[in-house]
């Protein structure tokens, strides 16, 4: 029996993104942004994933989680009808086995299994905690649901900005990032009591924090804000794969790669050591770098191989194809699997 559910929310339709592509199937970094919080949660010890789609969005996320992770091992399960978020969450906990499950939001490329952990970690340590949301502070929080405590410092609720009453409230600066780990059972009993008390008739999930919350059971961990950020159109898909690509680079640089100026790595790209990745060089697709490469100025890659130690010289462009060891290439190559 699985010890730790995720459950992922992932029945956005895309009108703001303005496209017949599902929301979380669009890519960031060379990946479908669903893929990231798949992975934090497969990071962080979930031994199922449950994906919640819309019914005409179903076979192709399905196919894409199957391509990127092997087939069967992430589940989708339908939402019939678009009802809100606490709706989508039944929906999945409908499947879930396990006495904890993780609840996390399909449009959020930039979480992290360190993220999650920090959740596991308060969960563990709070005796008679039935859930714990990770928080963060932002000088500027409108728009965002706020962390409501009462004098001790116990959250109560989350709020959203529209529902705000107060000065005092509107200057809380602690939010909701919409990540929770949860006992099972006191969850599913708290999504049954939520009720549509709203203009839109939706059942919002951040409800079940004031009904578990009156038990004196929830806890909120800050975390990182860039875990908060979500996907809702075009401008914002742009912004979250800059940060995204900035964290690749770091990563690489870390592990012994020489990056100059502003190259862009795709997070599906591996490089060797000593491997050296010159400014303007776009790394795309399942492209491998051996050690002690050189990838020149203006580049391009995609979906290649090049050896150790080969040199790939300024501006050239390839494609499906494979550099041997030690090769050099160019200037201005532009090489395919014919050639």
């Amino acid at each position: 029996m699985s010890t730790l559910t995720a459950v992922i929310l992932a029945g956005g339709q895309a009108k703001r993104m303005k496209s017949s592509v599902p929301k979380v199937l669009h890519r960031v970094a060379g990946r479908p942004m669903v893929c990231y919080p798949v992975r934090a949660a497969l990071e962080v010890g979930a031994d199922q994933v449950l994906v919640v789609v819309p019914p005409n969005h179903q076979p192709r996320i399905a196919e894409e989680l199957d391509r990127q992770f092997g087939a069967g091992r992430i589940q989708t399960v339908i939402q019939p009808v678009p009802r809100g978020t606490a709706d989508a969450a039944q929906a999945g906990i409908g499947q879930v086995t396990s006495p904890r499950v993780l609840i996390l939001c399909g449009d959020t490329p930039l979480l992290q299994g360190e993220d999650l952990q920090a959740l596991e970690s308060e969960f563990d340590t709070s005796a008679g905690t039935s859930l714990v949301m990770l928080s963060c502070r932002l000088a500027d929080p409108t728009g965002y649901g706020r962390i409501l405590r009462d004098a001790n410092g116990q959250v109560t609720e989350i709020r959203e900005h529209r529902d705000l009453g107060s000065d005092a409230e509107r200057q809380v600066d602690e939010v909701n990032s919409g990540v929770y780990l949860a006992s099972i059972e006191p969850l599913r009993q708290a999504l049954s009591e939520v009720r549509p008390m709203n203009a839109q008739g939706e059942y919002y999930l951040t409800d079940v924090v004031a009904i578990l919350g009156r038990a004196g059971t929830v806890r909120a961990v800050l975390g990182s804000p860039d875990a908060l950020v979500g996907v809702n159109d075009r401008v914002q898909l742009r912004d979250v794969e800059e940060l995204l690509y900035r964290r690749i680079i770091e990563r690489h640089a870390r592990a012994g790669v020489t990056l100059h100026g502003h190259p862009s790595v795709d997070d599906t790209v591996e490089i060797g050591p000593d491997a050296v990745i010159e400014d303007g060089v776009q790394l795309r697709g399942n492209t491998r770098i051996g050690g002690g490469a050189t990838i020149d100025v203006g580049s391009v890659v995609t979906d290649s191989t090049v050896g150790p130690g080969a040199l790939v010289r300024p501006y050239c462009v390839i494609t499906s194809s494979n550099v041997r060891a030690n090769a050099q290439v160019g200037p201005l190559a532009h090489l395919r699997p014919e050639q």
